[in-house]
Protein backbone atom coordinates (compact mmCIF):
# COMPACT_ATOMS: atom_id res chain seq x y z
CA UNK A 1 0.00 0.00 0.00
CA UNK A 2 1.17 3.55 -0.75
CA UNK A 3 2.37 5.50 2.26
CA UNK A 4 -0.11 7.62 4.22
CA UNK A 5 1.57 10.89 3.20
CA UNK A 6 0.94 10.13 -0.49
CA UNK A 7 -2.59 9.06 0.31
CA UNK A 8 -3.18 12.45 1.85
CA UNK A 9 -2.04 14.18 -1.36
CA UNK A 10 -4.27 11.94 -3.41
CA UNK A 11 -7.30 12.92 -1.35
CA UNK A 12 -6.48 16.59 -1.72
CA UNK A 13 -6.05 16.24 -5.49
CA UNK A 14 -9.35 14.40 -5.87
CA UNK A 15 -11.09 17.06 -3.82
CA UNK A 16 -9.66 19.79 -6.04
CA UNK A 17 -10.94 18.04 -9.16
CA UNK A 18 -14.47 17.88 -7.78
CA UNK A 19 -14.44 21.18 -5.93
CA UNK A 20 -17.03 22.76 -8.17
CA UNK A 21 -19.52 19.98 -7.42
CA UNK A 22 -19.10 19.38 -3.70
CA UNK A 23 -20.19 20.97 -0.47
CA UNK A 24 -17.71 18.76 1.39
CA UNK A 25 -14.21 19.46 2.76
CA UNK A 26 -11.24 17.09 2.40
CA UNK A 27 -12.97 14.44 4.46
CA UNK A 28 -13.79 10.96 3.26
CA UNK A 29 -17.75 7.63 2.19
CA UNK A 30 -17.80 4.16 0.72
CA UNK A 31 -17.74 3.29 -2.96
CA UNK A 32 -19.57 0.07 -3.73
CA UNK A 33 -20.98 -0.24 -0.21
CA UNK A 34 -24.45 -1.42 0.68
CA UNK A 35 -27.01 0.53 2.74
CA UNK A 36 -26.92 -0.31 6.44
CA UNK A 37 -30.17 -2.13 7.38
CA UNK A 38 -32.47 -0.50 9.91
CA UNK A 39 -31.41 -1.03 13.53
CA UNK A 40 -27.95 -2.18 12.42
CA UNK A 41 -25.00 0.10 13.14
CA UNK A 42 -27.40 2.82 14.33
CA UNK A 43 -24.45 4.28 16.22
CA UNK A 44 -23.09 5.66 12.93
CA UNK A 45 -23.97 9.36 13.03
CA UNK A 46 -24.13 12.15 10.49
CA UNK A 47 -22.00 15.18 11.39
CA UNK A 48 -22.74 18.59 9.83
CA UNK A 49 -20.49 21.65 10.18
CA UNK A 50 -19.76 24.72 8.08
CA UNK A 51 -21.98 23.52 5.23
CA UNK A 52 -20.34 20.13 4.80
CA UNK A 53 -21.09 16.64 6.03
CA UNK A 54 -19.04 13.90 7.66
CA UNK A 55 -19.62 10.79 9.69
CA UNK A 56 -19.02 9.89 13.31
CA UNK A 57 -19.83 7.23 15.85
CA UNK A 58 -21.88 7.41 19.06
CA UNK A 59 -19.92 6.26 22.12
CA UNK A 60 -22.54 7.24 24.69
CA UNK A 61 -25.77 9.25 24.79
CA UNK A 62 -23.82 12.53 24.84
CA UNK A 63 -20.51 11.61 23.22
CA UNK A 64 -19.31 10.97 19.68
CA UNK A 65 -15.93 10.61 18.05
CA UNK A 66 -15.19 11.85 14.55
CA UNK A 67 -12.27 13.00 12.39
CA UNK A 68 -10.56 16.30 13.19
CA UNK A 69 -11.26 17.82 9.77
CA UNK A 70 -14.99 17.36 10.25
CA UNK A 71 -15.32 20.07 12.89
CA UNK A 72 -13.87 23.52 13.50
CA UNK A 73 -10.33 23.55 14.84
CA UNK A 74 -9.73 24.09 18.52
CA UNK A 75 -11.08 22.76 21.79
CA UNK A 76 -14.09 23.72 23.87
CA UNK A 77 -17.19 25.28 22.36
CA UNK A 78 -17.07 24.96 18.53
CA UNK A 79 -16.26 28.23 16.75
CA UNK A 80 -19.21 27.56 14.42
CA UNK A 81 -22.23 25.31 14.98
CA UNK A 82 -21.84 21.53 14.64
CA UNK A 83 -24.80 19.15 14.67
CA UNK A 84 -25.02 15.39 15.00
CA UNK A 85 -27.95 13.28 13.77
CA UNK A 86 -28.70 9.66 14.71
CA UNK A 87 -31.87 7.64 15.14
CA UNK A 88 -34.00 10.53 13.91
CA UNK A 89 -32.63 12.86 16.60
CA UNK A 90 -30.41 15.88 16.00
CA UNK A 91 -28.27 17.42 18.73
CA UNK A 92 -25.79 20.28 18.79
CA UNK A 93 -22.19 19.74 19.78
CA UNK A 94 -21.38 21.59 23.00
CA UNK A 95 -17.67 20.88 23.33
CA UNK A 96 -14.75 19.53 21.32
CA UNK A 97 -11.77 17.62 22.71
CA UNK A 98 -9.19 17.03 19.97
CA UNK A 99 -6.53 14.35 20.25
CA UNK A 100 -3.30 16.09 19.17
CA UNK A 101 -1.52 13.02 17.77
CA UNK A 102 -4.50 11.66 15.80
CA UNK A 103 -6.99 12.63 13.14
CA UNK A 104 -9.63 12.35 15.85
CA UNK A 105 -11.77 14.56 18.04
CA UNK A 106 -14.10 13.64 20.89
CA UNK A 107 -17.28 15.72 20.96
CA UNK A 108 -19.85 16.18 23.72
CA UNK A 109 -23.46 16.79 22.70
CA UNK A 110 -25.57 19.48 24.32
CA UNK A 111 -28.47 17.03 24.66
CA UNK A 112 -28.33 13.22 24.74
CA UNK A 113 -29.35 10.93 21.91
CA UNK A 114 -31.02 8.28 24.02
CA UNK A 115 -32.79 6.31 21.27
CA UNK A 116 -29.63 4.70 19.88
CA UNK A 117 -27.42 2.05 21.46
CA UNK A 118 -23.80 3.29 21.46
CA UNK A 119 -20.94 1.16 20.18
CA UNK A 120 -18.55 -0.58 22.55
CA UNK A 121 -14.87 0.34 22.58
CA UNK A 122 -12.43 -2.35 21.51
CA UNK A 123 -9.03 -2.49 23.22
CA UNK A 124 -7.20 -4.73 20.74
CA UNK A 125 -5.56 -3.44 17.57
CA UNK A 126 -6.70 -4.99 14.29
CA UNK A 127 -4.55 -7.90 13.18
CA UNK A 128 -3.15 -8.14 9.67
CA UNK A 129 -5.75 -9.80 7.48
CA UNK A 130 -8.58 -9.20 9.96
CA UNK A 131 -11.90 -8.33 8.35
CA UNK A 132 -13.59 -5.16 9.59
CA UNK A 133 -16.81 -3.44 8.57
CA UNK A 134 -16.46 0.24 7.66
CA UNK A 135 -19.54 2.48 7.61
CA UNK A 136 -20.30 6.09 6.87
CA UNK A 137 -22.65 8.67 5.38
CA UNK A 138 -20.28 9.65 2.60
CA UNK A 139 -20.64 9.63 -1.15
CA UNK A 140 -21.05 6.25 -2.85
CA UNK A 141 -20.27 5.15 -6.39
CA UNK A 142 -23.54 6.64 -7.66
CA UNK A 143 -24.94 8.98 -4.97
CA UNK A 144 -23.65 12.36 -3.80
CA UNK A 145 -25.43 12.45 -0.43
CA UNK A 146 -27.00 9.10 0.56
CA UNK A 147 -30.01 9.09 2.87
CA UNK A 148 -28.62 6.14 4.83
CA UNK A 149 -25.19 5.07 5.94
CA UNK A 150 -23.48 2.50 3.77
CA UNK A 151 -21.07 -0.23 4.77
CA UNK A 152 -18.59 -2.63 3.23
CA UNK A 153 -16.13 -5.24 4.53
CA UNK A 154 -12.45 -4.36 4.43
CA UNK A 155 -9.31 -6.32 5.17
CA UNK A 156 -6.56 -4.98 7.40
CA UNK A 157 -3.46 -4.52 5.26
CA UNK A 158 -1.07 -2.89 7.76
CA UNK A 159 -0.98 -1.56 11.31
CA UNK A 160 1.12 1.41 12.47
CA UNK A 161 1.42 3.23 15.78
CA UNK A 162 -1.60 5.51 15.28
CA UNK A 163 -3.21 4.25 12.06
CA UNK A 164 -3.97 1.11 10.11
CA UNK A 165 -4.49 0.54 6.42
CA UNK A 166 -7.45 -1.20 4.79
CA UNK A 167 -8.10 -2.75 1.41
CA UNK A 168 -11.21 -4.19 -0.19
CA UNK A 169 -11.29 -7.20 -2.49
CA UNK A 170 -13.72 -5.40 -4.82
CA UNK A 171 -11.75 -2.19 -4.90
CA UNK A 172 -14.06 -0.21 -2.66
CA UNK A 173 -12.68 2.76 -0.75
CA UNK A 174 -13.97 5.30 1.69
CA UNK A 175 -15.21 8.50 0.02
CA UNK A 176 -15.84 12.14 0.85
CA UNK A 177 -18.20 12.28 3.84
CA UNK A 178 -17.02 9.00 5.39
CA UNK A 179 -14.37 10.66 7.55
CA UNK A 180 -15.01 9.89 11.22
CA UNK A 181 -17.12 6.82 10.45
CA UNK A 182 -16.31 3.64 12.35
CA UNK A 183 -14.17 0.64 11.54
CA UNK A 184 -16.07 -2.12 13.31
CA UNK A 185 -15.01 -5.49 14.66
CA UNK A 186 -17.74 -8.00 15.49
CA UNK A 187 -16.77 -10.02 18.56
CA UNK A 188 -17.41 -13.72 19.11
CA UNK A 189 -20.44 -12.65 21.15
CA UNK A 190 -21.76 -10.84 18.07
CA UNK A 191 -21.15 -7.45 19.68
CA UNK A 192 -19.86 -4.65 17.44
CA UNK A 193 -16.89 -2.73 18.82
CA UNK A 194 -14.98 0.26 17.58
CA UNK A 195 -11.31 -0.14 16.61
CA UNK A 196 -10.81 2.91 14.39
CA UNK A 197 -12.37 5.77 12.43
CA UNK A 198 -11.99 6.67 8.74
CA UNK A 199 -9.32 9.25 8.02
CA UNK A 200 -8.34 9.33 4.31
CA UNK A 201 -8.21 7.26 1.12
CA UNK A 202 -7.63 7.29 -2.63
CA UNK A 203 -11.45 7.35 -3.03
CA UNK A 204 -11.27 4.69 -5.70
CA UNK A 205 -14.69 4.04 -7.21
CA UNK A 206 -16.33 7.08 -5.58
CA UNK A 207 -18.68 9.16 -7.70
CA UNK A 208 -16.79 11.62 -10.00
CA UNK A 209 -13.38 10.25 -8.92
CA UNK A 210 -11.14 8.73 -11.64
CA UNK A 211 -8.29 7.63 -9.38
CA UNK A 212 -7.26 4.02 -10.05
CA UNK A 213 -5.14 3.54 -6.94
CA UNK A 214 -6.84 1.91 -3.95
CA UNK A 215 -6.60 1.87 -0.16
CA UNK A 216 -8.03 3.56 2.91
CA UNK A 217 -6.37 4.68 6.13
CA UNK A 218 -8.07 4.55 9.54
CA UNK A 219 -7.14 6.27 12.78
CA UNK A 220 -6.67 3.76 15.59
CA UNK A 221 -8.93 4.01 18.63
CA UNK A 222 -8.10 0.74 20.38
CA UNK A 223 -5.26 2.36 22.35
CA UNK A 224 -7.29 5.46 23.24
CA UNK A 225 -9.92 3.79 25.42
CA UNK A 226 -8.49 5.03 28.72
CA UNK A 227 -7.97 8.53 27.27
CA UNK A 228 -11.56 8.64 26.04
CA UNK A 229 -12.91 7.54 29.40
CA UNK A 230 -10.73 10.04 31.22
CA UNK A 231 -12.27 12.84 29.14
CA UNK A 232 -15.77 11.39 29.32
CA UNK A 233 -16.23 9.67 32.70
CA UNK A 234 -19.81 8.70 31.80
CA UNK A 235 -18.36 6.21 29.32
CA UNK A 236 -16.38 4.41 32.03
CA UNK A 237 -19.35 3.25 34.07
CA UNK A 238 -22.61 1.35 33.73
CA UNK A 239 -25.21 1.56 36.48
CA UNK A 240 -28.61 0.14 37.25
CA UNK A 241 -31.47 2.60 37.05
CA UNK A 242 -31.35 2.93 40.85
CA UNK A 243 -28.99 1.90 43.64
CA UNK A 244 -30.67 0.14 46.59
CA UNK A 245 -29.51 1.55 49.94
CA UNK A 246 -30.21 -0.57 53.03
CA UNK A 247 -30.51 1.51 56.22
CA UNK A 248 -30.63 -0.20 59.61
CA UNK A 249 -32.50 0.89 62.72
CA UNK A 250 -34.92 -1.35 64.57
CA UNK A 251 -36.47 -1.78 61.12
CA UNK A 252 -34.65 -2.23 57.83
CA UNK A 253 -35.40 0.58 55.39
CA UNK A 254 -34.81 0.47 51.65
CA UNK A 255 -33.99 3.70 49.82
CA UNK A 256 -33.23 4.06 46.13
CA UNK A 257 -30.76 6.46 44.57
CA UNK A 258 -31.71 7.02 40.90
CA UNK A 259 -28.62 8.91 39.72
CA UNK A 260 -25.60 6.89 40.83
CA UNK A 261 -23.25 7.90 38.00
CA UNK A 262 -23.62 11.65 38.46
CA UNK A 263 -24.82 12.11 42.04
CA UNK A 264 -28.28 13.44 41.40
CA UNK A 265 -30.87 13.77 44.18
CA UNK A 266 -32.21 10.84 46.16
CA UNK A 267 -35.51 9.37 45.03
CA UNK A 268 -38.55 10.31 47.11
CA UNK A 269 -39.66 6.76 47.86
CA UNK A 270 -38.54 4.52 50.70
CA UNK A 271 -39.96 1.32 52.07
CA UNK A 272 -39.69 -0.86 55.15
CA UNK A 273 -38.52 -4.32 54.08
CA UNK A 274 -37.84 -5.69 57.56
CA UNK A 275 -39.79 -4.91 60.71
CA UNK A 276 -38.33 -5.10 64.20
CA UNK A 277 -35.16 -6.67 65.49
CA UNK A 278 -32.72 -5.55 62.82
CA UNK A 279 -30.72 -3.62 65.40
CA UNK A 280 -29.78 -6.97 66.90
CA UNK A 281 -27.19 -7.12 64.13
CA UNK A 282 -24.09 -5.27 65.26
CA UNK A 283 -22.98 -5.04 61.63
CA UNK A 284 -24.95 -5.29 58.39
CA UNK A 285 -23.23 -5.78 55.03
CA UNK A 286 -24.85 -5.42 51.61
CA UNK A 287 -23.22 -7.28 48.74
CA UNK A 288 -24.15 -7.83 45.09
CA UNK A 289 -27.59 -8.79 43.81
CA UNK A 290 -29.53 -7.96 46.98
CA UNK A 291 -27.26 -10.07 49.18
CA UNK A 292 -27.31 -8.98 52.85
CA UNK A 293 -25.28 -10.35 55.75
CA UNK A 294 -26.18 -9.63 59.38
CA UNK A 295 -23.57 -10.22 62.09
CA UNK A 296 -24.60 -10.62 65.71
CA UNK A 297 -22.53 -9.90 68.81
CA UNK A 298 -22.14 -13.64 69.48
CA UNK A 299 -20.48 -14.06 66.06
CA UNK A 300 -23.39 -15.69 64.21
CA UNK A 301 -23.74 -14.55 60.60
CA UNK A 302 -27.14 -14.55 58.89
CA UNK A 303 -27.49 -14.47 55.12
CA UNK A 304 -30.44 -12.80 53.32
CA UNK A 305 -31.28 -12.15 49.68
CA UNK A 306 -33.55 -9.32 48.55
CA UNK A 307 -34.98 -9.95 45.07
CA UNK A 308 -36.38 -6.47 44.57
CA UNK A 309 -39.83 -7.19 45.94
CA UNK A 310 -39.32 -9.69 48.78
CA UNK A 311 -36.82 -11.84 50.64
CA UNK A 312 -35.95 -15.18 49.02
CA UNK A 313 -37.12 -18.38 50.69
CA UNK A 314 -33.63 -19.27 51.94
CA UNK A 315 -33.12 -15.91 53.65
CA UNK A 316 -32.17 -15.65 57.32
CA UNK A 317 -29.96 -18.73 57.18
CA UNK A 318 -27.03 -18.92 59.60
CA UNK A 319 -23.99 -19.35 57.37
CA UNK A 320 -21.11 -18.74 59.79
CA UNK A 321 -20.24 -18.55 63.48
CA UNK A 322 -17.37 -17.09 65.44
CA UNK A 323 -17.23 -13.69 63.69
CA UNK A 324 -16.91 -11.88 66.98
CA UNK A 325 -15.59 -8.46 67.84
CA UNK A 326 -17.76 -6.34 65.55
CA UNK A 327 -19.83 -5.09 68.46
CA UNK A 328 -16.73 -3.10 69.39
CA UNK A 329 -17.16 0.36 67.79
CA UNK A 330 -13.47 0.34 66.84
CA UNK A 331 -14.07 -2.68 64.60
CA UNK A 332 -17.43 -1.73 63.15
CA UNK A 333 -15.97 -0.35 59.92
CA UNK A 334 -13.17 -2.88 59.60
CA UNK A 335 -15.25 -5.38 57.65
CA UNK A 336 -16.75 -4.94 54.20
CA UNK A 337 -17.87 -6.72 51.05
CA UNK A 338 -16.96 -6.06 47.41
CA UNK A 339 -18.95 -6.22 44.17
CA UNK A 340 -18.16 -9.92 43.76
CA UNK A 341 -19.55 -10.71 47.20
CA UNK A 342 -16.19 -11.40 48.84
CA UNK A 343 -15.95 -10.28 52.46
CA UNK A 344 -12.80 -8.55 53.73
CA UNK A 345 -11.95 -8.06 57.39
CA UNK A 346 -9.06 -6.51 59.29
CA UNK A 347 -8.00 -8.99 61.94
CA UNK A 348 -6.64 -8.27 65.43
CA UNK A 349 -3.06 -8.87 64.24
CA UNK A 350 -3.47 -6.31 61.42
CA UNK A 351 -3.76 -8.85 58.63
CA UNK A 352 -6.43 -8.57 55.96
CA UNK A 353 -8.47 -11.69 55.32
CA UNK A 354 -10.80 -12.36 52.42
CA UNK A 355 -13.69 -14.73 53.00
CA UNK A 356 -15.62 -16.23 50.09
CA UNK A 357 -18.89 -18.11 50.49
CA UNK A 358 -19.96 -20.98 48.25
CA UNK A 359 -23.74 -20.99 48.53
CA UNK A 360 -24.10 -24.32 46.77
CA UNK A 361 -21.65 -26.13 49.06
CA UNK A 362 -22.53 -23.96 52.07
CA UNK A 363 -18.84 -23.52 52.83
CA UNK A 364 -16.39 -20.65 53.31
CA UNK A 365 -12.85 -20.28 52.06
CA UNK A 366 -10.48 -17.80 53.71
CA UNK A 367 -7.28 -16.23 52.41
CA UNK A 368 -4.80 -13.73 53.86
CA UNK A 369 -4.09 -10.80 51.50
CA UNK A 370 -1.52 -8.85 53.48
CA UNK A 371 -0.48 -7.28 56.75
CA UNK A 372 -0.31 -3.79 58.23
CA UNK A 373 -4.01 -3.07 57.88
CA UNK A 374 -4.40 -2.13 61.55
CA UNK A 375 -3.41 1.41 60.53
CA UNK A 376 -6.89 1.69 59.00
CA UNK A 377 -10.08 2.30 60.97
CA UNK A 378 -12.39 1.78 57.98
CA UNK A 379 -12.39 -0.30 54.82
CA UNK A 380 -15.10 -0.43 52.17
CA UNK A 381 -15.40 -2.41 48.94
CA UNK A 382 -15.62 -0.15 45.89
CA UNK A 383 -15.77 -2.64 43.02
CA UNK A 384 -14.49 -6.08 41.98
CA UNK A 385 -11.51 -6.49 44.27
CA UNK A 386 -11.39 -2.72 44.89
CA UNK A 387 -11.00 -1.59 48.49
CA UNK A 388 -10.90 1.89 49.99
CA UNK A 389 -9.09 2.14 53.30
CA UNK A 390 -9.20 5.10 55.69
CA UNK A 391 -6.23 5.75 57.94
CA UNK A 392 -6.63 6.91 61.52
CA UNK A 393 -5.57 10.43 60.47
CA UNK A 394 -8.33 10.71 57.86
CA UNK A 395 -6.46 9.87 54.64
CA UNK A 396 -8.14 7.65 52.07
CA UNK A 397 -6.28 5.02 50.07
CA UNK A 398 -7.37 2.84 47.16
CA UNK A 399 -6.38 -0.80 46.60
CA UNK A 400 -7.25 -3.03 43.64
CA UNK A 401 -6.78 -6.80 43.74
CA UNK A 402 -5.94 -8.57 40.46
CA UNK A 403 -7.58 -11.95 40.79
CA UNK A 404 -5.86 -13.42 37.71
CA UNK A 405 -2.36 -12.39 38.80
CA UNK A 406 -3.26 -13.02 42.44
CA UNK A 407 -1.71 -9.80 43.71
CA UNK A 408 -2.52 -6.17 44.31
CA UNK A 409 -2.60 -4.33 40.99
CA UNK A 410 -2.86 -1.08 42.94
CA UNK A 411 -1.69 -0.78 46.52
CA UNK A 412 -2.06 2.10 48.95
CA UNK A 413 -2.83 4.70 46.30
CA UNK A 414 -3.56 7.98 48.12
CA UNK A 415 -6.84 9.31 46.72
CA UNK A 416 -8.15 11.39 49.63
CA UNK A 417 -5.78 13.91 51.18
CA UNK A 418 -7.58 14.33 54.48
CA UNK A 419 -10.89 14.91 56.19
CA UNK A 420 -12.34 11.46 55.63
CA UNK A 421 -12.63 10.96 59.39
CA UNK A 422 -15.70 13.20 59.20
CA UNK A 423 -17.70 10.17 58.04
CA UNK A 424 -19.17 7.59 60.37
CA UNK A 425 -20.04 5.24 57.51
CA UNK A 426 -18.78 4.77 53.93
CA UNK A 427 -20.36 2.37 51.46
CA UNK A 428 -20.24 1.89 47.69
CA UNK A 429 -22.48 1.06 44.76
CA UNK A 430 -19.45 -0.36 42.94
CA UNK A 431 -17.36 1.26 40.19
CA UNK A 432 -15.85 3.69 42.74
CA UNK A 433 -19.18 5.35 43.56
CA UNK A 434 -19.13 6.09 47.29
CA UNK A 435 -21.86 7.02 49.77
CA UNK A 436 -20.81 8.62 53.05
CA UNK A 437 -22.67 9.56 56.23
CA UNK A 438 -21.46 12.57 58.23
CA UNK A 439 -21.71 12.92 61.98
CA UNK A 440 -24.42 15.54 61.39
CA UNK A 441 -26.51 13.05 59.40
CA UNK A 442 -25.88 14.14 55.81
CA UNK A 443 -25.70 11.47 53.11
CA UNK A 444 -23.11 12.43 50.51
CA UNK A 445 -22.17 11.05 47.09
CA UNK A 446 -18.63 10.83 45.74
CA UNK A 447 -17.21 9.21 42.63
CA UNK A 448 -13.55 8.49 42.04
CA UNK A 449 -12.38 8.39 38.40
CA UNK A 450 -9.53 5.86 38.13
CA UNK A 451 -8.87 6.65 34.44
CA UNK A 452 -7.88 10.22 35.30
CA UNK A 453 -6.93 9.78 38.98
CA UNK A 454 -9.39 12.51 39.97
CA UNK A 455 -12.74 12.86 41.70
CA UNK A 456 -15.91 13.72 39.81
CA UNK A 457 -17.28 17.20 40.61
CA UNK A 458 -18.81 17.13 44.05
CA UNK A 459 -19.35 15.91 46.64
CA UNK A 460 -23.12 16.07 46.37
CA UNK A 461 -25.39 16.04 49.39
CA UNK A 462 -28.17 13.62 48.40
CA UNK A 463 -29.69 13.27 51.87
CA UNK A 464 -29.70 16.43 53.97
CA UNK A 465 -30.31 15.05 57.44
CA UNK A 466 -31.31 12.18 59.69
CA UNK A 467 -28.97 9.54 58.32
CA UNK A 468 -27.04 9.35 61.59
CA UNK A 469 -30.00 7.47 63.10
CA UNK A 470 -29.02 4.35 61.14
CA UNK A 471 -26.39 2.01 62.56
CA UNK A 472 -25.50 1.01 59.00
CA UNK A 473 -26.18 2.45 55.55
CA UNK A 474 -25.13 -0.06 52.91
CA UNK A 475 -25.42 0.26 49.12
CA UNK A 476 -25.87 -2.76 46.88
CA UNK A 477 -22.30 -3.27 45.77
CA UNK A 478 -22.80 -4.28 42.13
CA UNK A 479 -25.24 -1.52 41.22
CA UNK A 480 -22.51 0.11 39.13
CA UNK A 481 -19.70 -1.55 37.20
CA UNK A 482 -16.67 -0.20 35.38
CA UNK A 483 -16.69 -0.75 31.63
CA UNK A 484 -13.65 -2.82 30.71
Amino acid sequence: MTTPSRLRLAVAASTAIAAGLLLAPPANAISGGTPVPDKVFDFVVRVAADGHGCSGVLLGPQWIVTASGCVPAGSGTPATPVTVTAGGTTAKVAALIPRPDRDLVLAKLATPIATVTPIALGRTAPAAGETLAVAGFGRTSDTWVPDKATTSPFSTASVAATTFGLTNANGHDTCLGDAGGPAIRTTTGNTPELVGISSRSWQHGCLAVTETRQGSVETRTDDLVDWIRAQAPELAIQCQATVPLFAVSSDLQLYNHPNPADGGPMGPQQSTIGTGGWNSYVRLLAGPGGLVYGIRANGDVYRYQWNGTDWTADSRAVVATGWTGFDDPANHNRITVDSRGDIYAVNADGSLSRRRYDNAAKTWSTENLGTGWNSYNLITGGGDGVLYARSTDGLLYRYAWDEAAHKWAQEKKLVGNGGWNAFTRISSAGADVLYTVTGEGELRWYRYLPHSDTWAPGPTVIGDGGWQQFSDVEAQRDSCTLVR
